[in-house]
């Protein structure tokens, strides 16, 4: 219970890793806030869980990140405005070659991976200064530290977001504020399914096969869990993560 009385705001909460870290973040103690695009009704079952497993409150807005007004309305709806630890687990991700990459599904992958997380990073970073205390932690990926093929919008926006990570934790670093990338290989969730399908068809082998030579191809030959990076976000807001900041974690 280290976060007691924490407020602490996680998009892509519809998602298996947003939803994990949110549950994760309760149990530690915070008021948690869970933004993603989908409507209530779809993650009430994960609120209902959360509430009733924590025994913390859980508010829920519906967010289209894509949409600077709708991101802000968040913020305009919430009665204190105040957010102590800001997780940016929401992302995207488009399979093609860039010469046919559409502009269109570049800017959304940019807009969801990159932009979204700067304007909320903005909403909340000025309380956070004057306060002197603050956790901002980026859901990067092992993509924005190296590179594969057909994945380029989604690698240039998870790179941008690392150096987004330094900019703003080198900005804070003595106001009480961290910002760190957490930076997961694969993980093992319905996100990785069209990569993995996309894989399939590139080497003819089957959908099983794919998946464990991708699992294959880690030294530690095992995906990353949900729990897992919500336990190190957890850490990170913890007093014995107090003094990193602008890391890039793999």
């Amino acid at each position: 219970m280290e976060l007691q009385g924490r407020t602490a705001l996680v998009t892509g909460f519809a998602g298996t890793i947003g939803s994990v870290i949110a549950k994760s973040l309760a149990n530690a103690g915070c008021v948690v806030i869970g933004v993603d695009k989908v409507k209530h009704d779809i993650v009430r079952m994960s609120i209902d869980e959360i509430k009733a497993e924590c025994k913390r409150d859980l508010k829920y807005f519906q967010c289209d990140l894509l949409n600077k007004e709708d991101i802000r309305k968040v913020f305009q709806d919430l009665k204190s405005g105040h957010v102590d630890i800001l997780v940016n687990a929401a992302g995207r991700l488009s399979i093609n070659r860039v010469e046919d990459l559409s502009d269109d599904v570049w800017d959304e992958d940019i807009g969801v991976n990159l932009t979204a997380p700067f304007v909320l990073i903005k909403l909340v970073i000025g309380l956070m200064k004057e306060k002197g205390w603050g956790r901002i932690i980026n859901i990067s990926s092992s993509l924005g530290i190296k590179a594969t093929g057909s994945i380029s919008s989604y690698i240039a926006s998870k790179t941008g977001l690392i150096g987004l990570t330094r900019a703003v934790a080198v900005e804070c670093a003595d106001k009480g504020v961290t910002c760190n990338a957490i930076c997961p290989t694969v993980v093992d969730t319905p996100f990785i399914t069209s990569f993995m399908e996309h894989q399939q068809t590139a080497t003819g082998k089957s959908y099983e096969e794919t998946k464990e030579a991708a699992r294959q191809s880690h030294p530690t030959k095992q995906f990353t869990t949900p729990e897992q990076i919500a336990d190190l976000v957890v850490f990170l807001c913890s007093p014995a993560g107090q003094n990193m900041t602008g890391t890039a974690i793999p």
